[in-house]
């Protein structure tokens, strides 16, 4: 697997082979995308492939990091990281997130992570694991604003944080799975909202809220 901001670094034909990775097999599937098709997508001959990667696995684990640290630093970059109230962070994600997706009306993608982890977790253990791990990490990072907004706001509370925040990953991969069968976000967003609702029960806010209320705090 790439080491952390190693993608950053890819010579250009790696790159392209790379990102053709991360755009067929997040359109269709690990089992679905041949070498060829990759190369073809890259425009880079199959000797070209092959001076870069020994397999599609070890191109797909290459892929796999590229999207994960794609998401990563739009997350690390977005509006609400610069929110000093941890709480407004918890809430300002959840608006990032249905932002990020765009329209109700429009279909995603879907994820990269979820589709290995859905397709490939009992027939590749490499794959699966790497899988994991990204979710892994996305959970760590939303489950720190969560614990500080609940030391500060809700520190008699009863839930656990990191428990929320595997929750948390779970609503949106399940909403993404579900946005692709129906072929529209609306139940991705409809699931957040209801997700929001959750958070804002917990902090003892009104539904709706945008904003952490003085009144939280006490």
């Amino acid at each position: 697997m790439l080491k952390r901001n190693q993608s950053s670094n890819l010579s250009e034909t790696k790159r392209k082979l790379v990102d053709a990775g991360v755009s067929l097999m997040r359109t269709r599937g690990f089992n679905a995308t041949t070498v060829d098709d990759i190369c073809a997508s890259a425009g880079v001959t199959k000797g070209g492939f092959f001076h870069y990667f020994k397999s599609k696995d070890e191109l797909a684990k290459a892929a796999l990091e590229r999207f994960r640290e794609g998401k990563a630093s739009d997350f690390a970059n977005a509006p609400f990281r610069k929110l000093a109230d941890p709480l407004d962070r918890v809430l300002g994600r959840l608006d990032y997130v249905k932002e990020s997706y765009g329209s109700p009306a429009q279909v995603t993608k879907g994820c990269l992570i979820g589709m290995f982890a859905q397709e490939l977790s009992s027939t590749n253990p490499s794959l699966r694991d790497v899988s994991q791990e990204a979710f892994l990490r996305v959970a760590a990072d939303f489950e720190k604003d969560l614990a500080e907004a609940k030391a500060l706001h809700a520190p008699g509370v009863d839930f656990d944080p990191k428990k929320l925040s595997l929750f948390y990953v779970s609503i949106i991969q399940g909403g993404l799975l579900m946005a692709k069968a129906a072929t529209s976000n609306a139940v991705l967003m409809d699931n957040v909202d209801q997700f929001r609702t959750h958070i804002q029960t917990l902090f003892g806010l009104a539904a709706g809220s945008k904003a952490v209320r003085s009144s939280a705090r006490n």
